[in-house]
């Protein structure tokens, strides 16, 4: 063999989980490639090249020189997934998960970029949920909408799943340049939607939209919600998230628009830091606020960490895979409700074409999921070589959190998924709105500190607030 003749690796033993149609396909690359494949496992197949069920893989990849295993069962259920990963005699023998999409049947290894977020709710055992959007339709088309912080991450899905229920206009609001420019390039095709620079902080703008274009349906989305960050900003987060929101829906009301959607958080339940009480101050204001003098409905709509959003836990994790770093978690056994993007989206849709008065919704998000087993799941599928550090809990950070007070306080719907949280109010009528106005005369000319508004809000009844 001649000094620049290409080499070719070694030939590799390959067995493969799954004999249905995407582990032959599968098989059939694999061989093409030069490699062999020894069997398969498969807990419903016997015959001849079925060398055991899952549960073997221990077994056979020693018995049999097994250098390489692909798991090519798209419809397994996430517990069999995590059960097999482990069983995998690792380092030893190589592991691949083969997404449904296939994108990467000739890699070694799953790479970060083919995991949907579809495919990681997989891997901690939570099927995401499919809403039928037909009802949404009848409310939404032929409708004048607004969009506050609708270049975010999920403002931005939003006014995109807005579009298909064929409105008049999406009147897409925020205060981002750089941000609305990239929503502007990704619905360039669209003809009913407005881009408007805007903050909701300013009365003289807002009010300005609100007449300019007539909005029928507000959802607000706008807000701060990096805990850490408002943690040591909380007049900021306090003016954005609390005046931000007061003056929304002040305008909303003033204006005669139908129906107003406020945009919580799990953080708002029991909170116990900055973020979060600014949340629940805002759907404190929203009970103050829809009372039986205003024409304009006022809902919330309460749902957990949505994978893939700006800054959350899975853009860590992606980058700590993507530079081979170690992930980082704060506590082996600290827990979140986890829900995709589009799923949030479509929940803050549903809530618009349902309920009454000042309903306060959250989503059936399944079990919490402990972040440690996302991390470990992430890992077995894109760099087994890489670890995981415990770097301990932030500043105002739960162990866990909760959708709602209590589960005897949550009602059901005319929506499987979707349940109203039937509370008793924190506050009388009115004590919060006036609470919050004083409070804003301060906040908003930057005469009162940050420790001292922090303190406020502790005597308000926030006592957790770390």
């Amino acid at each position: 063999m001649s000094e620049d003749q290409p080499t070719r690796d070694p030939l590799k033993r390959v067995l493969i989980a799954g004999s249905g149609t995407a582990g032959i396909s599968l098989a059939t690359e694999v061989e093409a490639a030069g490699d062999l494949v020894v069997g398969f496992l498969d807990d419903a197949i016997i015959g001849p090249r079925i060398l055991g069920p899952l549960a073997d893989v221990a077994t056979v990849c020693e018995r049999d020189s097994i250098d390489v295993v692909y798991f090519a069962i798209p419809s397994a259920p996430a517990d069999v997934l995590r059960k097999f990963v482990t069983d995998v005699p690792r380092p030893k023998v190589e592991l691949a998960i083969i997404p449904r999409t296939y994108r990467m049947v000739s890699r070694e290894r799953v790479s970060v970029g083919d995991l949907t977020d579809i495919d990681v709710l997989d891997m901690v055992g939570r099927a995401p949920v499919k809403h039928d959007m037909l009802d949404a339709r009848s409310a939404i088309a032929g409708r004048r909408i607004m969009v506050t912080g609708a270049a975010g991450s999920i403002g931005s899905r939003l006014v995109a799943q807005l579009h298909m229920l064929e409105p008049e206009i999406v009147v897409c609001v925020d205060r981002s340049e750089s941000g609305m420019f990239r929503l502007g390039q990704s619905l360039a095709d669209i003809p009913n939607f407005r881009l408007e620079i805007g903050d909701v902080q300013s009365e003289q703008r807002i009010a300005q939209l609100m007449e300019k274009h007539r909005p029928e349906i507000l959802f607000h989305v706008a807000a701060y919600k990096h805990v850490p960050l408002m943690q040591d900003n909380p007049v900021e987060a306090f003016n954005n998230n609390v005046w931000g929101t007061l003056n929304m829906v002040k305008q909303a009301k003033e204006s005669g628009v139908d129906r107003v959607v406020y945009v919580s958080t799990d953080k708002a339940v029991n909170p116990t830091n900055v973020m979060g009480a600014t949340k629940r101050i805002g759907e404190l204001l929203l009970q103050d606020l829809s009372g039986p003098d205003t024409s304009t409905l006022f809902t919330a709509v309460r749902f957990g960490n949505v994978l893939e959003s700006e800054g959350s836990v899975m853009q860590t994790f992606r980058r700590q895979l993507l530079q081979r770093r170690n992930l980082t978690v704060t506590d082996p056994e600290v827990t979140r409700y986890f829900m995709t993007i589009d799923e949030a989206s479509q929940l803050v849709i549903q809530t618009a074409t349902r309920g009454t008065q000042g309903d306060l919704f959250v989503l059936d998000m399944g079990e919490p999921i402990r972040v440690y087993d996302l991390a470990q799941g992430l890992i077995d599928a894109v760099n087994p070589s890489l670890g995981i550090d415990i770097v301990g809990l932030r500043p105002g950070e739960k162990m866990f959190e909760e959708l709602s007070y209590a589960t005897n306080t949550v009602d059901s719907t005319t929506h499987p998924k979707i349940f109203i949280v039937n509370e008793a109010r924190m506050r009388d009528p009115g004590e919060t709105l006036e609470w919050v106005e004083g409070l804003l005369t301060r906040s908003r000319d930057y005469s009162i500190s940050d420790e001292d508004l922090t303190a406020e809000m502790r005597r308000f009844g926030f006592s957790a607030i770390q």
